[in-house]
């Protein structure tokens, strides 16, 4: 295990170079997007493809996909208790903001980083779920409560629902990976090789991405709902947190990064959720970047606190 602070120390420096670099007109925010395209599809893919591929899938990893899964069910009943006299338009926007979380950009770095590939097939796993509760359920939510929503048809949900997922280059190399993980078959010398040199580039590039996309211009008239997305998010995160790192029976690496899981970021996806569904996007952008400074202190803190530093 590499030095926790000097882990973060060296992926603070990365984001805050990031960030000038943005501040300086060299990268913009269109070639951030570009650079996350790169992500997305080619070094993601690659690192989840060389992870999933190369553990033994056990009874225990597979709960954490469950718990991933299960974890968003009591945010939402309480969320729908709290926000159900508010409009329409907000309701949707603060459903989505309540579950998911920044996995890809944000928790595979640094734990890839801290514990290697021996970290990263537990948030791997625990990503697997996370993928169901962005696409799937998030997605749904976003669209009962759209002002633009138009799929009276179930059908058109469906589709539509499986076209995001289709479109997902990480959802689709955790389907192919664990087929193949599943089936016994094992990448050949050339294809590991090559899936290795292309996910060394995922760390540099996604810490550079959250600094291009760092960004602190807040809308002041929505701090309210800003804050119940937060004190939700965090006090479930960091309650269930420790409760289940001191229940379960498992060694202290697979429950120390299950409690980080659940206080990582908001979901990226929730930018192109909200332009899609016409949300407001200030809100969305605002919540979003609050949630990776405010995640990136605490799991530093949890990381030491959990005995881990």
């Amino acid at each position: 295990m590499t030095d926790v602070n000097y882990v973060f120390l060296l992926s603070l420096t990365i984001i805050i170079f990031g960030y000038i670099l943005k501040k300086s007109n060299i990268i913009t925010e269109e070639n951030g997007k570009t650079i996350a395209k790169i992500v997305f599809n080619v070094t993601l893919p690659a690192l989840i493809l060389k992870v999933i591929n190369s553990i033994e899938i056990t009874p225990s990893l597979g709960l954490i996909t469950l718990i991933s899964v299960l974890y968003c069910i009591p945010i939402i009943l309480l969320a729908y208790g709290l926000f159900k006299n508010y409009p329409r338009e907000v309701k949707g926007l603060l459903f989505m903001a309540v579950i998911g979380f920044n996995v890809v950009h944000f928790a595979y770095p640094l734990i890839e980083g801290i514990w290697n590939e021996e970290g990263l097939k537990y948030i791997a796993m625990f990503d697997i779920g996370n993928a169901i509760v962005i696409f799937v359920i998030c997605y749904i939510l976003g669209l009962i409560y759209s002002p633009k929503n138009n799929f009276q048809d179930k059908k058109d949900l469906v589709k539509n629902i499986l076209f995001k997922i289709l479109k997902s280059g990480p959802i689709i190399s955790y389907i192919i990976a664990l087929i193949l993980n599943l089936i016994n078959i094992r990448f050949p010398l050339f294809i590991s090789d090559l899936l290795d040199i292309l996910s060394r580039a995922n760390m540099a590039l996604t810490l550079l991405l959250l600094g291009i996309f760092l960004n602190f211009k807040f809308e002041r008239s929505q701090w309210k709902n800003v804050f119940v997305i937060l004190f939700i998010r965090y006090s479930f995160g960091l309650v269930i947190g420790f409760l289940l790192f001191f229940i379960l029976p498992f060694d202290q690496l697979y429950r120390g990064i299950l409690s980080i899981a659940l206080i990582l970021p908001i979901g990226l996806a929730i930018i192109p959720f909200t332009v899609e569904l016409s949300y407001n996007e200030r809100v969305a952008g605002m919540v979003t970047n609050l949630t990776m400074i405010i995640s990136f202190i605490l799991i530093w803190i949890l990381i030491i606190f959990l005995g881990f530093g």
